[in-house]
């Protein structure tokens, strides 16, 4: 299970790819409905501050398409306890709560969601090859 900021590192090339490959690998990826929707609003955002590698990363957008992600539709009433009771982003909340219901670790390079989700014992750790 993996949260938008480890599917965006390494789909769009970001400087923290390799870590995001680590904590990924060897996992099946899972995510909620919104992860395709919060990566292509960070391609937008990188096309708009490096409007020189807008080619460049709408390819990469695109190929990231093709990665194989089963998606989980979270349970909202408790997408909305988690965000509340952690202080998270219903955003955030959404990934911690699928990857509860289905007691599989979440993988993310968010500081606060990783936080939250060792105290729960959920937290991806990087795999070597």
């Amino acid at each position: 299970m993996c949260d938008a900021s480890v599917f965006i590192a390494f789909a769009l090339g970001e400087a923290s790819s390799s870590r995001a490959r680590a904590l990924t690998r060897s996992r099946r990826l899972l995510a909620p409905p919104l992860l395709r929707y919060e990566v292509a609003n960070a391609a937008a955002q990188k096309c708009a501050r490096r409007p020189e590698e807008a080619p460049l990363v709408r390819e990469a957008f695109v190929r990231s398409l093709s990665i194989p992600v089963r998606k989980v539709e979270p349970s909202w009433p408790a997408v909305l306890e988690i965000a509340r009771e952690h202080r998270l982003s219903a955003y955030d909340a959404s990934y911690l709560q699928v990857a509860q219901a289905l007691g599989v670790p979440l993988a993310t390079l968010d500081e606060r969601l990783a936080e939250v989700t060792e105290t729960l014992g959920l937290l991806a750790t990087p795999r070597e090859d």
